[in-house]
């Protein structure tokens, strides 16, 4: 009786133990859970936070890309309206139009160019290179060169190697007058290389050329100024 008695309280102390073992493993068990739970719950007041800044910056860009749009698109009508009013003063007796289709292409805002003559269902609307003649492409080539010069700042001189000789004759007076007074308005000085005396006739100074060879055989520039002063030998 005596030894029941003892296994009897040695399987009872092991069952207490074990007892104690499962008690400390649950406790454990539950601190993990809990910190598990908090990290948990941290994590995703995280990924809230951070959904809710992605939402906001890309609002932030859409903003941004607006008005990129519309500044954009601002200073094109602005090109579109200088362009098309240099020439209409210019080709008087045609209906010219500078516009331009933007678009965007590889996420980039796209811009083309392009020329119109007349209204209407008639009007035909294309490629200034492809569809019209040398001297209102070269217009509005070179009004574009003056905007961008003003637009970045870089003046005050423009050269110009008979940029302008696709012109027809009788439009040659009306485009010297024009370029005259979009200098004066620009605040830049156009040096233009040219053999239309019309272009001559409307500059503040204008100068005719030659070569000139010594009798040592050197070769000089000879520049006659043509309204007033004496030749000027430019070795």
């Amino acid at each position: 009786m005596q030894g029941d008695a003892v296994h009897a309280i040695e399987g009872l102390s092991d069952w207490r133990r074990r007892v104690q073992d499962l008690s400390d493993t649950s406790l454990r068990l539950v601190t993990r859970r809990d910190t598990f739970a908090a990290d948990l719950e941290r994590v995703e007041r995280e990924a809230e936070s951070l959904a809710q800044r992605i939402t906001l910056l890309l609002k932030v860009g859409e903003l941004f890309r607006t008005l990129m749009d519309h500044l954009v698109a601002n200073q094109v009508r602005a090109i579109e309206a200088v362009i098309t009013d240099g020439l209409r003063t210019i080709f008087y007796d045609q209906v010219l139009s500078f516009e331009a289709d933007i678009g965007t292409r590889y996420n980039k805002v796209s811009i083309d160019f392009l020329l119109k003559q007349g209204e209407g269902a008639l009007a035909i609307r294309d490629r200034p290179l492809e569809a019209f003649g040398g001297g209102p492409v070269s217009v509005a080539s070179l009004l574009l060169r003056i905007l961008t010069l003003i637009r970045l700042g870089r003046r005050p001189l423009l050269f110009l190697d008979e940029t302008l000789s696709a012109v027809s004759d009788e439009y040659i007076d009306l485009t010297g007058r024009f370029l005259k007074r979009l200098a004066a308005s620009a605040v830049i000085d156009v040096l233009l290389v040219t053999h239309k005396q019309g272009y001559l006739d409307n500059a503040d100074l204008a100068y005719r050329g030659h070569e000139q060879i010594i009798e040592d055989g050197s070769r000089h520039l000879v520049l006659k100024q043509l309204r007033g002063g004496a030749q000027q030998c430019v070795p």
